[in-house]
């Protein structure tokens, strides 16, 4: 069960983004954000300064699910279109890091993407203010990181079936709701050799929610933010991602991009 403090910060944060894309409202940024707010976007500045001016921006966003983790909140949603990246929405992981009553830090991930894919890619259950015990969600944290630890980076697929549930959704966002274990087994095998490496920053769970915040290496390095919805028996039973390239550094507007 969400802590009060959890709570109010889902509130915080909720009260942040409105004031930015919502009501415009400079005042209500200040007081919701720090003055030396650090920024992990590539293409944002750190300081209070930079947030001031997204006040300028005319699009929307529209969060589907969330946690909150002690001092962390985190959405999984998408921002209309059009914004700064283009005609397209995006398909966005935001994680903000709360610190005396106010935003402090900030990661993210954004993928433009049509309307409909981004449709599919956000589709789906998990309730991050689900009641649930701190036994539960401690388990949930702990299936998640076997899976990334032992299955993605060990290549062992026959832990599988020990982790993730007979029905199994991944939302994909050409491809819809593809459904069964074997879709990930292959998908890892066929396209990635059997294993897929990374190296996990962040993990945090609330209700029946992970979000895993990780940097992938390989052909394609990117920064990816996984989602998973765990059933009552502590298996992975939905997941979804967002994924981002990293940015090289000389294009970058902040000292610490991405992590």
């Amino acid at each position: 069960m969400l802590s009060t403090q959890e709570q109010d910060n889902i509130q915080l944060v909720w009260e942040g983004m409105g004031a930015i894309l919502e009501t415009k409202n400079e005042a209500k940024v200040e007081a919701s954000f720090a003055e030396d707010f650090i920024q992990h976007n590539p293409w944002a500045k750190d300081g209070i300064a930079h947030v001031k001016e997204m006040l300028q921006f005319d699009f929307g966003y529209k969060a589907i699910r969330w946690i909150a983790d002690g001092d962390l909140m985190v959405y999984h949603g998408y921002y209309t279109a059009p914004n700064p990246l283009g005609d397209y929405p995006l398909l966005c992981v935001d994680c903000w890091r709360i610190e005396d009553g106010q935003i402090k830090e900030h990661w993210d991930a954004l993928a433009p993407m049509p309307e409909e894919y981004v449709h599919n890619a956000t589709t789906g259950g998990g309730d991050g203010e689900k009641a649930v015990s701190e036994a539960h969600s401690k388990a949930n944290k702990a299936t998640v990181r076997r899976f990334l630890d032992h299955v993605l980076n060990r290549g062992r697929l026959d832990q599988i079936e020990v982790l993730v549930s007979s029905d199994y959704i991944y939302h994909h966002e050409t491809d819809g709701e593809l459904q069964g274990q074997t879709v990930l087994h292959d998908h890892i095998a066929d396209k990635h050799g059997g294993r897929m490496l990374h190296d996990n920053k962040l993990l945090v769970a609330s209700g029946d929610l992970v979000m895993a915040h990780s940097h992938y290496f390989g052909q394609n390095e990117r920064v990816v933010f996984d989602w998973f919805r765990l059933d009552d028996n502590n298996k992975i039973a939905e997941h979804w991602s967002v994924e981002q390239p990293i940015t090289p550094l000389e294009e970058v507007a902040n000292a610490h991009p991405h992590f």
